[in-house]
């Protein structure tokens, strides 16, 4: 086919449609965005009025929550910026906010703009009336306040979940210092975009499977300020980024990535697109959604979004589908920073790296919203995120209170809805409805308290995402912290009912030179009360260590940090293999808490704050292994003539598959090998087999360690594990 023909059939094809296509070559924009981060002045003041002239004004960071730079600080603080625009005529200009926490009123040049609440969402205010070219003044009043005495820690009033009132928050959940080093703060970018006459603001993008796997509806939901000129058009794009896509678009009629929205709420059908898997599980393929107002082949204003093609699914009885593939969900609850401005790009790329390390294939960002750059990085390399809103315990009953939860619930799925790897919503963190415990800890409890505000939330979820899954709570029994709060830490060995396990662990203190970060002074093995009540201030808890886990504290510090780091392994190791064994019977997920410390603490982390891994990182990390050689196991300790007798499993995550497998056990009593056995099986994918028991050959007193690895055809190791023992004297 020749130009010429191409030519017509190019606009026959527009002239059917009525529309155009993007070009090939985007003409120049005249959107411009300026960036407002950087040195501001700040003021922190216990005053709502106007701060005077002769006020003494401080140097802060923007973006940065204040605590991290300095300033112990709750409350008021006044935020002020001097920055110099450009106007031209029938320019549109606006004002954008990454994230304040957690109240802000906003002026420009002397006129209020308005007010917003609450920590994790972006707003923007239209300043266009207010900017001047030349000079401007930009100030902003920011109120992160302390929850009132009688309202906490039950009857809450800020939405922040686990940065108001959490276990890990400096001086943790109970203690009366609880809710030192304040997280508020313009902590998110500020800056001004500028584009004539029109600019286009998202409100809500979403993928949706409409017939299989093959053909998807993209919902595009947007704002258009200001007006758009006679005969301009909302043009889309949706392009594969850095891979291509074969036979998309030979001709001009097989174009099916290219068109005009007729409104600014419309459905793009895209069929055929390569789909988003989790690691492990295919590529993580994206696209980018480009829409943009046109006018005369020249771009006024656009917008992108980063989407992706895969269908979630959760069954009745928990077990979990992507793009139809069953997935074992095995997971860690992670809390990055205690002050979400200090994590940046790199910071995010390592911690994500750190979970891979250890096979992790989905993260529980724990009872908060983190910062939008950890689910862009979440997008590109395949890590599934439940995610949760940040409704920790007890909240007021009130309907103001309602209402600011069920609107901020749905900026959280607007805002982040578009993001192919958050698979699940839960809403509300062991909600006092669900936590029976709590009668105990209060006087005034009430069982029904906040169910009809989770019901809510529900209900409002549900209407604005039928995409992935959503549960109201994370319920209690979820939560077994067998060995830490109840129990003892061998119970992880017996069977489950259930099939979500979102908590398990217990603390490990950091090494000593970690340790002396934290403290602030050489450490030493506390001895008196006042020793305790700093380490408790740093997450420490001591009733529980001791009582309850009954970690042996030692005669020394040395002594102490490595009884509780092999206490947090062992467990870890334990409670993670027990769960897999029991893989969709009936087990569908299992999430260890948590992955890193988000300040300098020492708590439940399997990381330090300073990211040095812990012995149960590599204990995890071990458990997870996509092949496993499990060994299955309830004790660690033999009386004389006791049979020792392990389960020998292989447990396959993965979609390998071994027609000719080995399995080999090897028992070691020191470097003496006492016993050998190896057999062939199959290993299927996604698969979860007990091949045979084995029943230890030797009753000598001492210690043992059961070596056990799964080999290919050609003998390539592929995993291995171990189990360590003690056959005691008489």
């Amino acid at each position: 086919m020749n130009w010429l023909s191409r030519a017509l059939l190019l606009a026959v094809f527009l002239l059917i449609q009525g529309c155009s296509v993007l070009p090939t070559t985007p003409p120049d924009t005249a959107n411009v965005a300026g960036s407002l981060n950087g040195t501001w002045e700040f003021l922190p003041s216990g005053s709502a009025e106007m701060p005077a002239n002769n006020a003494r004004w401080q140097r802060i960071r923007v973006p940065g929550n204040w605590s991290a730079q300095g300033f112990d600080h709750h409350g008021i603080g006044w935020y002020r910026l001097n920055f110099h625009a450009e106007v031209a005529p029938e320019t549109l200009s606006t004002l954008h906010f990454g994230g304040v926490d957690y109240f802000a009123d906003v002026w420009l040049n002397g006129q209020k703009l308005g007010a917003h609440e609450g920590y994790f969402q972006t707003f923007s205010f239209d300043v266009t009336p207010h900017l001047k070219a030349g000079q401007n003044t930009l100030l902003v009043r920011v109120n992160s306040p302390l929850e009132k005495p009688e309202d906490f820690s039950l009857r809450k009033r800020l939405i922040k979940g686990i940065f108001a009132h959490h276990d890990t928050r400096p001086g943790g959940a109970w203690s009366e210092r609880g809710q030192e080093k304040n997280t508020g703060g313009i902590w998110g970018e500020v800056r001004l975009q500028q584009s004539a006459p029109v600019q286009l603001q998202p409100q809500q993008v979403q993928v949706q499977a409409v017939k299989g796997l093959e053909q998807w509806r993209v919902k595009v939901d947007l704002d258009v300020l200001g007006k758009l000129p006679a005969g301009a058009q909302l043009q889309w794009s949706v392009e594969p980024v850095g891979f291509a896509e074969e036979g998309v678009c030979n001709t001009p009629l097989q174009c099916p990535r290219r068109g005009v929205l007729h409104t600014p709420s419309s459905n793009i059908s895209i069929t055929h697109p390569k789909l988003w898997n989790p690691k492990g599980y295919g590529d993580p393929n994206l696209y980018t959604l480009t829409v943009s107002a046109v006018h005369n082949g020249k771009v006024l204003d656009s917008f992108q979004r980063s989407i992706a093609f895969r269908k979630v699914e959760r069954s009745s009885q928990g077990i979990w589908k992507v793009n139809h593939q069953r997935i074992l969900l095995k997971g860690t609850n992670y809390i990055a920073h205690q002050w979400l401005s200090e994590m940046k790009t790199d910071d995010f790329r390592r911690d994500i790296q750190l979970m891979q390390d250890a096979h992790i294939n989905t993260v529980r960002v724990h009872a908060h919203i983190t910062a939008p750059e950890f689910y862009r990085l979440c997008d590109e390399t395949g890590l599934m995120v439940w995610q949760d809103f940040p409704l920790q315990w007890g909240y007021q009953d009130t309907a103001e209170f309602h209402q600011q939860a069920v609107s901020q619930v749905g900026d959280m799925i607007r805002q982040f809805g578009h993001h192919p790897s958050i698979i699940h919503w839960t809403l509300h963190n062991e909600p006092p409805w669900d936590a029976d415990w709590m009668k105990w800890k209060y006087k005034d409890y009430d069982p029904q308290q906040n169910k009809r505000l989770d019901d809510k939330l529900y209900q409002t979820a549900k209407a604005l995402d039928n995409t992935r899954p959503i549960t109201a709570i994370s319920a209690t029994k979820e939560h077994p912290w067998l060995g830490w709060y109840s129990g003892h830490w061998l119970d992880y060995a017996k069977p489950t009912k259930l099939h979500t396990i979102a908590e398990f662990g217990a603390q490990a203190l950091p090494d000593r030179f970690t340790l002396a970060k934290i403290l602030g002074e050489e450490p030493e093995l506390p001895t008196s009360k006042a020793d305790w009540k700093l380490w408790e201030y740093h997450n420490f808890q001591r009733k529980e260590t001791l009582e309850i886990a009954k970690v042996p504290q030692g005669k020394t510090l040395e002594q102490f940090i490595s009884n509780t780091q092999h206490y947090q392994a062992q467990l870890t190791q334990l409670a993670a293999e027990s769960y897999r064994r029991q893989a969709y019977q009936p087990v569908g997920s299992l999430f260890q808490f948590m992955l890193v410390e988000n300040w300098p603490s020492m708590n439940w982390a399997v990381v330090d704050f300073w990211r040095k891994p812990k012995p149960a990182y590599y204990a995890l990390q071990r458990a997870y292994q996509p092949v496993l050689p499990s060994l299955a196991w309830n004790k660690v300790n033999y009386a004389a003539g006791e049979p020792v007798t392990v389960g020998a499993w292989a447990l396959n995550d993965s979609l390998a598959h071994l027609p000719n497998a080995q399995y080999r056990l090897t028992l070691w009593q020191g470097r003496q090998q006492r016993d050998t056995q190896s057999w062939s099986f199959e290993l299927a994918p996604d698969s979860h087999r007990h091949l045979r028991d084995y029943t230890v050959p030797v009753q000598q007193p001492g210690k043992y360690r059961l070596a056990a690895e799964i080999t290919d055809a050609q003998g390539k190791v592929i995993s291995r594990n171990e189990y360590r023992f003690t056959i005691q004297s008489q």
